[in-house]
């Protein structure tokens, strides 16, 4: 019987490279996305300039999720042999 072959080593680096930037980006929406709900009633409470970073603050939910994919992309790179 013949057994299946594994992926080549460069794909299997790749698949796991793609995963950890998946892992990455869903920690930080995650991270990004508590983070806003927790700063949105207290700028919408806040009066004059520090009102008007609650537009801002939205900008921390793509930005942490790009940080976040990359951050797991590069987590995931190439091990150093032992």
């Amino acid at each position: 019987m013949k057994q299946p072959q594994s992926p080549a080593p460069g794909r299997r680096e790749h698949r796991r490279r793609l995963w950890g930037a998946l892992g990455g980006a869903a920690a930080g929406f995650v991270l990004a996305s508590v983070a806003y709900l927790l700063i949105t009633p207290v700028l919408e409470a806040s009066p004059g300039l520090l009102r008007e970073l609650q537009g801002l603050s939205w900008n921390l939910v793509p930005g942490l999720t790009v940080l976040g994919g990359v951050a797991g992309w590069m987590a995931a790179g190439p091990r150093r042999p032992r």
